[in-house]
């Protein structure tokens, strides 16, 4: 079994925004925490990771608790179903559904997730783009800060489902230099897809295993997938 485990964010779907802006309207209550929130770059971190450097921006590092973060992820995800409810700029990216429905039908593959996003907020953006039902487990941002222990997590979870089949290989698919950063670390390949904020360019200076400048066509990402040797 071959586990194939995709980003959200920037990688499957565009939503215009609007997981940050559930995450900055639920710091709102605080208006330091307000002001530090632009000064975080969230590209590739997971959700509580976000909040914990939002807290340390504004030198709150004591209300860096588990406690006060899982509050504010709380009001997040509130947040999230109004913002995905009233999106209009929802995108599946190019290549996405035709890759998904391709590897769904084949033998010896399964599909998981490998995001910062909490599962909760994960599923809210899945959902409506049509994407849900893809994915059978997955690492999430609510698993691990980390996001090499959280690939770690996902490729546990996919062993267990395929278990007694052997899981002989897995993959990361992103759009951020962290996927392929901690991909490498968590003992997966990495396909990088310049489909959200970085380049090629800027992508390919972390050597991951396969470069692309989108999932579409889906053939060469296929012929990665399948013919990869272990």
């Amino acid at each position: 079994m071959r586990l194939v485990l995709f980003d959200i964010d920037g990688t499957l779907l565009l939503t215009g925004g609007a997981g940050m802006r559930a995450l900055k309207t639920a710091l709102t209550s605080d208006a330091a925490l307000a002001a530090a929130f632009d000064s975080v770059r969230p590209d590739g971190k997971t959700d509580p990771l976000i909040i914990r450097e939002v807290m340390r921006a504004c030198g709150r590092e004591e209300d860096c608790t588990q406690e006060n973060v899982n509050r504010l992820l709380e009001v997040y995800v509130e947040n999230l179903k109004r913002e995905m409810t009233a999106c209009t700029t929802l995108q599946v990216l190019p290549g996405v559904t035709d890759l998904l429905k391709d590897l769904r039908s084949r033998e010896g593959f399964l599909l998981g997730l490998a995001t910062g996003n909490i599962e909760e907020g994960a599923y809210l953006k899945l959902l409506p783009a049509g994407l849900r039902d893809f994915f059978s487990f997955g690492g999430f941002g609510s698993d691990a800060e980390d996001r090499t222990e959280l690939i770690r997590t996902a490729i546990d979870r996919g062993r267990k489902m395929a278990a007694p089949r052997r899981v002989e290989a897995a993959y990361v698919i992103g759009d951020t230099p962290r996927d392929i950063e901690h991909g490498r670390s968590a003992g997966a390949r990495t396909v990088a897809v310049a489909s959200g904020s970085y380049s090629t360019a800027v992508l390919g200076g972390y050597r991951p295993d396969l470069l692309l400048t989108s999932l579409e066509p889906i053939e060469p990402v296929l012929e990665f997938l399948v013919s990869s040797e272990f």
